[in-house]
């Protein structure tokens, strides 16, 4: 990345002073976008849901997040500039103390145009999690990632990528970082939000496409341990990680067939989606 956005304005990144911004110890938002075939495809959305967390946190929302349009128009410039033509992401980040809001997007390229999926499947373990499934707090982002650094320190030293995150009910709710996906025949299943899961912006997304493969969708605030083991595939999914299929938990292993089809029909919408400048 050679350049990167301040307050509105495309610098370089050695031109950049960002010192100021951690003077007072600014509380700081964030929220990662995926951008390829030439656009954003959920970009609107995901600043929505950066608007919903300044909300939670009674802010007023600033003009630059308002005006969409603009916001949208200099990130693109951005991304010109540093000459990412395919896939990556974009950080958008709040710097806020008291009622004074700094902002700083800056981006990764990918070498693959298309959204991300995982070459080699994940092996992953069940962790328990003390949230509470009807706290609303756990669908925003700000709210699991201590949660999540935690869980994912735990799996140092371990032969396990990521771990299925389980509620103070004992059913399952997420994986680290993503919301998780269950294939059973032509079912897809998945935890609704009453299990106190993180609502990223793909989680939609999937849900729509499911259905243009013929699967049906369940969305389950009970989906216990033990019917982990009875799923044909099982996979991962955030806009900043992609699709992340799971080659095994603890001792079974899964196949990604029908999980390579929502892939590839996922591709499909976003990309409709850049074309009609959704």
């Amino acid at each position: 990345m050679e350049f990167l956005i301040i307050n509105g304005k495309v610098l370089r990144k050695e031109e950049a002073n960002l010192t100021h911004l951690f003077w007072d110890e600014p509380f700081i938002l964030s929220q990662k976008i995926w951008f390829g075939f030439g656009g954003i495809p959920l970009f609107n959305k995901n600043i929505d849901f950066l608007t919903q967390q300044l909300n939670v946190f009674n802010i007023s929302v600033p003009g630059f997040l308002k005006n969409k349009r603009e916001l949208f128009r200099i990130t693109k410039r951005m991304l010109n500039k540093n000459k990412f033509y395919r896939s990556g992401i974009i950080n958008i980040q709040l710097f806020i103390i008291d009622t004074k809001i700094d902002y700083v997007i800056t981006s990764i390229g990918y070498p693959e145009f298309d959204f991300l999926f995982s070459k080699h499947g994940l092996h992953v373990n069940f962790s328990e999690s003390k949230r509470r499934s009807a706290n609303d707090l756990n669908r925003h982002l700000f709210y699991n990632k201590t949660n999540w650094r935690i869980k994912q320190s735990q799996l140092r030293d371990s032969t396990f990528n990521n771990s299925i995150l389980i509620n103070e009910k004992g059913m399952i709710s997420e994986g680290i970082g993503s919301n998780i996906f269950m294939i059973k025949e032509n079912v897809l299943i998945t935890p609704s939000l009453g299990s106190g899961c993180f609502e990223d912006t793909i989680r939609n997304i999937i849900l729509e496409t499911a259905p243009l493969l013929q699967l049906k969708t369940i969305e389950l605030s009970n989906i216990k341990k033990e019917h982990i083991f009875e799923m044909n595939e099982i996979f991962f999914a955030s806009e900043e990680t992609g699709i992340q299929w799971i080659l095994g938990v603890e001792n079974k292993r899964f196949v990604n067939p029908v999980t390579k089809q929502i892939h590839q029909k996922l591709n499909d919408i976003l990309k409709k989606k850049v074309i009609d400048g959704d």
